[in-house]
């Protein structure tokens, strides 16, 4: 019998066990090491080495060998695995010295170390549960944090140092606090100096950060977990550096945190000061700070009246001057820029920095939103194009040596790519399983914005044969466009769409990519701005399609925000849409995280009137369509009570509804059964809903 496709997409964790992972070229550029599991179904990572003289990829350490018993992850590792959306055991994420050869990884907890070079690792006798460890540039120590305090030691395990020694209850050091790691994508709490002399260190409180309880109703002799959650309006976590020598000195690095609570970057470059990025409450004015031995300096700022967006990688130093990525309001550019001054074109939208060398910058950038390009931007403006037309991000560059990795529209799977310039001197094997079969998509513009739209009909419908029901599947919310040049991308859409229906992804204003116009266009105004591109999306595909497209029979379903957008479609809209799967809705933005909510919709206290206007609990009365809410229980991120909140407010207004409720699911659905069932589910109930 042949597997289904849900089947194998939850086996293969979205097809992603078994590719090369989380690679490092070391400094004589004569290595890369990288993590991969054994097949395409195995979901424990072990570390491979790539000989780039011998042209051979080995494995170094295995995780299996080195550790019987996976055992229980400590729950802080658990909770920054969550906010990676890491979904993968074993080694999940290594260190190394500047040569490569000095390796240091925890596995369930324990700290391990070893040299490549004989393959030989052994687990060092120090206090943990070790989350994060990290080995010196210099090899000759390690330094990790157990979740409360940072400790030190050297690589072979002995001299163990507590660096920290708190006494409160409520501190943590060495650890990104929850805002950073959700919303900031900073997922580090320490950073090594260059000389490994000393590390600068980041602490946070979370006394004043209100507790919220994730039970597990399944299992009632569980005790609920307790976690801390900044909502929109409440208190944050107090964060704040020290700068600590190995030998245990202390000095506190100051800046107003009152003005700047957020801690967005610590950047700590080879012969350079290090630089550290905050960001006050609003998030419309970011400030870079140089960490001189005395005194804090003023680098660099960004301001904005809306919201100034975190751009991966930036700022850094180049020769004493700033290189950073800035919105350029006139020419609606998001900008690379040295010194203040544009070294990138109009309307080339710089999506991250990927690497700053002597004389050009290595870019993430798109011109169409569909695209993402690697690109090479000398200092004097010229650019070379290391990978265009499809999906593609690399590594930096080391010794001449870069891994790329790139998807494309005309293929099941990823390469993975060793570069020397721009040409390819090896491709990594990737064990990753690919669809049985190929995906068929159009991207057309539609509505008055051109909002990029990809339409997939089933693999064996004859155009004008018939009219399909629809199932449209969004995203739509800030840096989630899902319309891109990637056959991968589209695996699941194709599937749904061989279930019978026409699958239409609209990537609406605010969904990131066409510069910043188009993201600021969404804010204070989720509602408006996502359902008028939506609908305008649906109408436009019908009459582009009118022989094959039903629109007497749309439905919607999508997660997280794209589940609060299905939801909010049959509120707002249902002429248009008539039923929809919400999964993980956020149902009352009052109860999202601060970070995220505060940058979009301004603060409640602030600006009510919008956060009454964006919930759907508030618009319960309105429910004509069929609607089912779907979420895990323990979802520490959208956490369940927006479900069962809306739910009972639907239930006030004598609205009928499905709820399905996950137990033990977060905001990840890895579980395989799981994931294969809401796949099954969600085409049941459009069958069920939009019969003809």
């Amino acid at each position: 019998m042949t597997e289904s496709f849900p089947r194998q997409s939850a086996a293969t964790r979205n097809f992603q066990l078994g590719a090369p992972r989380s690679f490092h070229i070391n400094e004589a550029g004569d290595q890369v090491l990288f993590l991969r599991s054994e097949t395409g179904r195995d979901a424990v990572n072990s570390l491979w080495l790539y000989d780039v003289a011998a042209r051979l990829e080995r494995k170094v350490a295995d995780p299996r060998l080195l550790l019987a018993d996976d055992g229980d992850i400590p729950a802080a590792e658990r909770a920054r695995r969550e906010r990676m959306r890491e979904t993968t055991a074993g080694i999940t994420s290594y260190s190394t010295d500047f040569t490569g050869n000095l390796v240091g990884f925890a596995l369930s907890g324990q700290l391990f170390t070893g040299e490549v070079k004989s393959g030989e690792f052994k687990i060092c006798e120090v206090t943990g549960p070790v989350i994060d460890p990290k080995v010196s540039p210099s090899g000759e120590y390690i330094a990790w944090s157990n979740g409360k305090d940072l400790y030190l030691c050297n690589f072979d395990g002995t001299r163990e140092l507590n660096l920290t020694a708190e006494t409160s209850e409520d501190t943590s050091w060495g650890l990104a606090d929850f805002i950073a790691a959700e919303e900031f994508g900073r997922m580090h709490g320490f950073w090594w100096s260059p000389d490994s002399t000393s590390l600068i260190v980041e602490h946070f409180n979370d006394s004043q950060v209100q507790s919220w309880w994730i039970s597990d109703p399944a299992t009632p002799s569980k005790q609920p977990q307790e976690v801390h959650y900044p909502a929109t309006g409440t208190a944050n976590a107090t964060v704040g550096l020290v700068k600590i020598t190995v030998s245990g000195e202390k000095k506190p690095i100051i800046w107003d945190n009152d003005a700047f609570e957020y801690l967005i970057s610590v950047v700590w470059q080879k012969d350079c000061d290090a630089l550290i990025t905050v960001a006050d409450r609003s998030q419309q004015n970011f400030v870079t700070f140089a960490v001189r031995e005395t005194r804090l300096e003023n680098v660099h700022e960004v301001t904005d009246h809306e919201f100034v967006e975190v751009i991966p990688g930036q700022p850094r130093w180049h020769d004493s001057q700033i290189v950073s990525v800035v919105d350029n309001r006139t020419t609606d550019t998001r900008e690379l820029q040295i010194a203040g001054k544009a070294i990138s074109p109009v309307g080339l939208q710089i999506m991250s920095i990927l690497d700053i060398a002597e004389n050009y910058v290595d870019v993430v950038a798109t011109s169409d939103a569909i695209n993402r390009d690697v690109l090479r931007i000398s200092f004097d403006g010229s650019i070379t194009e290391l990978a265009q037309g499809g999906v593609a991000t690399a590594t930096a560059t080391t010794a001449g040596l870069q891994v790329l990795i790139e998807s494309r529209l005309d293929t099941n799977t990823r390469s993975y790519q060793l570069l020397r310039g721009v040409k390819t001197e090896h491709y990594f094997d990737s064990l990753a399983e690919s669809p049985s079969f190929t995906t068929e998509v159009q991207v057309i513009k539609t509505g008055p914005h051109e909002v990029n739209t990809a339409v997939l009909f089933p693999r064996d419908h004859v155009r004008g044969s018939k009219k399909l029901p629809v199932m449209m599947r969004p995203y739509g919310g800030p840096h989630g466009p899902q319309v891109l040049n990637g056959a991968l991308t589209y695996a699941a859409d194709q599937w749904f769409a061989d279930q019978g229906f026409v699958v239409i992804i609209a990537d609406n204003r605010g969904t990131g990519g066409r510069g910043p116009a188009w993201d600021h266009s969404i804010y204070q105004n989720f509602v408006a701005a996502v359902i008028e591109d939506q609908v305008a999306a649906v109408t436009a595909v019908a009459a582009h399609f009118p022989d094959d497209v039903d629109i007497t029979r749309v439905g919607v379903t999508g997660w997280s925000f794209g589940g609060y957008l299905s939801a909010l479609a049959v509120l707002e809209r249902p002429d248009v849409f008539h039923a929809a799967v919400a999964g993980a809705p956020v149902t009352e933005w009052l109860w999202y995280d601060t970070a995220y909510t505060e940058r979009y919709l301004g603060h409640p206290e602030k600006f009510p009137e919008i956060y009454t206007d964006h919930s759907l609990i508030s618009k319960a009365n309105q429910l004509e369509r069929p609607l089912m809410l779907v979420h895990g229980l323990a979802d520490d991120n959208v956490v369940a009570a927006h479900s069962l909140a809306f739910s009972g407010a639907l239930l006030a207004n004598k609205k009928p509804h499905t709820v399905l409720p996950l137990s033990g699911v977060t905001h990840m659905t890895p579980q395989e059964i799981i994931s294969e069932n809401l796949m099954l589910l969600t085409v049941e109930f459009f069958q069920t809903n939009l019969k003809g």
